[in-house]
């Protein structure tokens, strides 16, 4: 009875042990530092004002990030994609936060997208124009904000 006793002692305590060590934890997964990027946004509206205008509410700006820098050990060969964000002009600017990185810069490629507007002449005539933002870049670091205006030209 003794030995029946024992025995099953150690396989209740061999089936606790499988049991209760095989746990697995979930990884945690920790956010992405991110950095601010803001500016104005203007353009020659109106030719009868010496100062660009603000150019219209809505007027889209692209911004791209390549995940390589977002990665302290990028992996040789590894093909990163590029990340793109999108954020809109409003009352003649915009604002956006994105993801960055602590151990080194990143590099953030900002697009304004081209668009089309009434030009107001010189002698008060409208004409269809298209304006042209250029691109501009920025290297950013973590928890910091950049400021980075932005200017259209007519064509």
């Amino acid at each position: 009875m003794k030995n029946i006793f024992s025995i099953m002692l150690i396989v209740v305590l061999g089936l606790t042990v499988v049991f209760t060590g095989c746990k697995e934890e979930d990884p945690v997964i920790e956010p992405l530092p991110t950095v601010i990027i803001k500016g104005t946004v203007k353009a020659q509206l109106d030719l009868n004002n010496v100062n660009p205008e603000n150019v219209p509410n809505g007027t889209r700006i692209i911004f791209r990030i390549d995940a390589r820098d977002l990665v302290q050990n990028p992996v040789p060969g590894y093909n990163y994609q590029i990340l793109q964000y999108e954020t809109t002009v409003v009352d003649g600017s915009y604002t956006i936060t994105l993801p960055s990185a602590v151990f080194g810069g990143v590099t953030v490629d900002i697009t304004p997208v081209d668009f089309q507007f009434m030009q107001v002449q010189l002698d008060n005539s409208v004409k269809q124009m298209t304006y042209l933002g250029g691109v501009a870049a920025v290297g950013t670091q973590a928890d910091e904000i950049y400021f980075v205006n932005l200017n259209y030209i007519p064509v």
